[in-house]
């Protein structure tokens, strides 16, 4: 039963708890957890962290491994102005004009030129398929206007002078070599014939007029004046006509090959090792932000503070303890790790409480979070103080008290109404209660162990009467805890919590999350289970709260 007094009780243990553990367990601003929260999200999935990259880089490797491997040849090309330094050599011959942005790359791509590497590759040593291979992806590439095959890169100064750079892939290095020397081929001559065809069609011209004067010469009376002028003329056409067939002869293109193509020895792809590390980074950043991601959206309990913000009165932090087994916590919460933290839940407790025979169930929003565990050492701690405590395993299911304690050879007690002192179970006390016992553990603790698990005896929690037996048997007791199983997954802890005068919630810090300790209050409110505070349990050093150590006080780092 918990009336306004209690209520009032209630809350001043809230009050005196946040001036035992400072200021620090006050609602803090998400920029002063953040940093905590990430790390202990990306802590607790930390298989997925290692496992799923790994896999996703295993299968990227050994799927890379299968791929067919491409090979890369590069040749380059030079782009520059005429040499002018010497008249006579430049006066004997003729060099294309610069070519204008782009131009390299158009004509890389074009028809003719690719009619005329394919000319080349037949000539050469590759074997037809091969040929057949490179010659479909050309003209699929300029079918479909992207070029994968043979690309430029060009490194040019304002006057498009410098150096291009052609690159050619294929399945085997010979066929990379000769797709690269057969481009930069096709260039050459292209650039070549550019050059030439300004003189070509100037000697064509000067070869119609020569004909068209013979053809007069030979109409026309030798030794008259015209037939002297038409010799004259003819004399010099001669003339323009043999330095123009010179110039053709020796015209120069703008480009010059700069380093022939050399067979590549590693391929360009597949590199399974760097495609396989890329894609584990990948899975590793995905699987962490998917973790972050989920952890903000299911909001854990995180300290103290986030309990008092859902309306739940905080009666202590239990601390995280590695390497203790069950039957190690007793010990723990008398005069070792636990015995301080265990002391501020047994004083908040005890005001929340109140009065003498008071009946506390204990349990959690699920299994894991250390309910039994926080059942036996506030036993424990409330036993030091001198208090008589009866604890009961009403766990029917998962039953594990009789593991915290040294049940083994202790004596029975009968309980109140009792005349028979042999030991018994919950069950068999809930079924005859005038013979029911319990185990005298010491130091004023007793033990109502499970025993028979499962549906049937769960069901005798709900038999008329078991109310008035539980105020029975807690006339002789200052304190009786009830371990009671985790509320989201039975419903027994709520039927167990009505016949109790308060609930006591433990929730795993940075585990048990908000909604699940929300959930637990509207059902606990729905089904008139009193909840009179919770405990923080497994709070990790890490965090801001104090802990007793070594007889003094220290605060954790």
């Amino acid at each position: 039963m918990v009336d306004n007094a209690g209520r009032d009780r209630t809350s001043d243990a809230g009050e005196l708890l946040v001036t035992a553990l400072g200021a620090d367990s006050a609602p803090r601003s998400p920029a002063d957890i953040d940093l905590v929260q990430v790390y202990a999200a990306l802590r607790r999935r930390w298989p997925a962290l290692l496992l799923i990259p790994l896999l996703v880089g295993g299968l990227t490797f050994a799927l890379a491994r299968r791929q067919a491997p491409v090979f890369e040849a590069s040749t380059s090309l030079m782009s520059s102005m005429p040499d002018s330094s010497n008249a006579i050599v430049s006066g004997a011959s003729l060099t294309a004009s610069q070519l204008p942005q782009g131009a390299v790359d158009e004509v890389i791509h074009s028809r003719g030129t690719v009619t005329r590497i394919d000319e080349l590759l037949s000539d050469s040593d590759l074997s037809p398929a091969t040929v057949e291979t490179i010659r479909s992806d050309l003209d699929n590439e300029l079918a479909m206007e992207r070029f994968k095959r043979i690309t430029v890169r060009s490194k040019l100064d304002t006057n498009q002078r410098g150096v291009y750079e052609l690159r050619a892939s294929a399945g085997t290095p010979d066929a990379a070599q000769l797709l690269a020397s057969s481009a930069a081929q096709a260039l050459l001559e292209w650039d070549l014939r550019r050059a030439q065809e300004g003189v070509t069609r100037a000697r064509r011209t000067l070869q119609q007029q020569l004909d068209n004067i013979n053809q007069r010469l030979a109409a026309t009376t030798a030794g008259s004046v015209e037939h002297q002028s038409l010799i004259a003329a003819r004399g010099q056409l001669l003339l323009n006509l043999s330095q123009t067939a010179a110039f053709e002869e020796g015209a120069r293109g703008n480009l010059t090959l700069l380093a022939e193509a050399n067979a590549p020895r590693v391929p360009v792809y597949p590199r399974p090792v760097r495609t396989a590390g890329l894609a584990a980074l990948v899975a590793l950043l995905l699987t962490a932000a998917a973790i972050l991601i989920g952890d903000a959206l299911r909001r854990r309990i995180q300290h103290a503070g986030d309990l008092l913000a859902v309306g739940v009165p905080v009666l202590g932090e239990l601390p995280r303890l590695r390497r203790i087994k069950r039957n190690e916590v007793v010990g723990a919460a008398r005069s070792g790790e636990l015995y301080e933290s265990a002391g501020f839940v047994r004083v908040n407790l005890s005001m929340a409480a109140g009065e003498r025979g008071s009946i506390i169930a204990v349990s959690s929003s699920r299994p894991g979070e250390g309910k039994s565990s926080v059942t036996a050492a506030t036993a424990s701690s409330l036993s030091v103080a001198g208090k008589r405590v009866l604890i009961i395993d009403l766990d029917l299911h998962r039953p594990t008290q009789h593991e915290f304690w040294q049940v083994m050879g202790r004596p029975s007690v009968a309980l109140p109404g009792s005349h028979d002192s042999r030991q018994t179970t919950v069950v068999q006390a809930l079924e005859n209660p005038y013979a029911a016992s319990v185990v005298d553990l010491g130091g004023g603790v007793h033990l109502l162990p499970a025993g028979e698990t499962g549906r049937r005896a769960a069901s005798l929690l709900s038999a008329e009467g078991f109310g008035q037996i539980l105020r029975e048997w807690a006339t002789a007791y200052d304190v009786v805890l009830i371990d009671t199983p985790p509320l989201l997954a039975l419903s027994d802890g709520y039927v167990i919590a009505r016949n109790a005068d308060g609930l006591v919630l433990v929730v795993e810090s940075q585990e048990t999350s908000v909604p699940e300790v929300e959930q637990v209050l509207r059902a606990a409110q729905s089904s008139g289970a009193p909840v009179i505070g919770a405990v923080l349990n497994k709070v990790r050093r890490g965090g801001q709260s104090y802990f007793y150590s070594a007889y003094r006080y220290t605060r954790a780092t």
